[in-house]
């Protein structure tokens, strides 16, 4: 996927309204914007490939920000869209610019959210004609508009590119990021770690850094740091086996569907399979160890592993399944009776 970010010049003009335009050539939209920040008017150029467009467009089954792990997990994958690996060259060149067109962090900081907040804002039954549609980043920069949640996931794309101390914040019916920055001291913050995080409104212009909609400042918030570790989930585990043998080890498989919901990939993947019969001093009758292939964002795959176990009838199925700085799981069936433990 091929994405190359053209330039982005930032001159003294007087005040004119922000203008967004799309065109595709052979196998890239050109996407320009223009738009105001403190008096300046700024605009972009990007060449944005139709092949990464139409990949997120398209590919829905792994965008799950509002996955649930199971029904105790409260903590939905917000950021597994908001930080894709495949969008980060288009990202990480326009924050580049962001912050080298820019004094302070301060100002790099107001350039990404004025940018965002001057497209226009749309609800997805208008713009894409379903009730809850999630744009990815890339998504929102060529369709040119979005909701809180699209226009939220755009500007955390750009905040985490240019090295911004943030936070997600999670109103009711509502989102909007919390940013760090030492240069600011404003009188309304919040303070979260010790740390005052300052209010960054999306949805439309002239919300200053630290200005909060009268109708949002008595709602709770719920503070969601920030968090580029892969979800890798166990789906669904089934095991077979030979009949209990009376003086071989029968064979067995064990299916493990996998699914990686980003952001990114996850390396060094490594699955421990256990047999232990159960009784007062439990047994550990076989113990096997796989190191699978990577597994890629959005990805969804069935692995199969065939090793050799005694089989009693009371008996318990481990299943630990690891990757490199991602959380550990752990599976367990027992007598047609199975969990997932996070």
């Amino acid at each position: 996927m091929r994405s190359k970010f053209l330039a982005i010049v930032l001159v003294m003009l007087c005040a004119t309204v922000s203008a967004h335009s799309v065109v595709e050539w052979d196998g890239y939209y050109e996407v320009k914007h223009s738009w105001k920040c403190n008096g300046r008017e700024c605009s972009i150029t990007l060449n944005i490939s139709t092949n990464l467009y139409d990949y997120y467009r398209n590919d829905r089954e792994h965008l799950a920000y509002k996955y649930r792990f199971n029904k105790d997990e409260t903590e939905p994958n917000y950021y597994g869209f908001m930080l894709s690996e495949h969008d980060r060259p288009v990202i990480r060149s326009l924050a580049r610019e962001f912050y080298g067109h820019a004094a302070s962090e301060e100002e790099s900081i107001l350039l990404a959210l004025t940018f965002v907040q001057s497209l226009p804002y749309a609800y997805d039954s208008d713009s894409k004609g379903e009730d809850e549609y999630m744009r990815y980043p890339v998504e929102t920069l060529v369709d040119g508009c979005g909701d809180c949640e699209d226009k939220v996931a755009l500007l955390v794309a750009l905040l985490y590119e240019m090295d911004v101390d943030f936070v997600l914040l999670v109103l009711p019916e509502h989102m909007a990021v919390g940013v760090h920055c030492d240069e600011i001291d404003l009188p309304r913050y919040l303070l979260f770690q010790g740390k005052k995080y300052y209010f960054l409104e999306t949805t439309m212009p002239n919300w200053g850094i630290g200005d909060i909609p009268e109708n949002y400042r008595s709602s709770e918030i719920e503070v969601v740091p920030v968090d580029a570790t892969p979800s890798l989930l166990i789906k669904g585990v089934k095991f077979e086996s030979q009949e209990a043998l009376v003086y071989e080890k029968a064979d067995c498989e064990i299916e493990l569907d996998l699914h990686n919901l980003g952001p990114g990939k996850v390396t060094e993947v490594g699955v421990v399979v256990r047999i232990i019969e159960k009784g007062k001093r439990n047994h550990l009758l076989a113990e096997e160890y796989y190191s699978l292939v990577d597994l890629q964002e959005g990805e969804q795959r069935t692995e199969h592993l065939f090793f050799k176990s005694r089989i009693k009838e009371n008996c318990l199925i481990q299943v630990e399944l690891s990757g490199w700085e991602v959380n550990a799981q752990y599976y367990e069936m027992e007598l047609g009776y199975n969990r997932i433990r996070r």
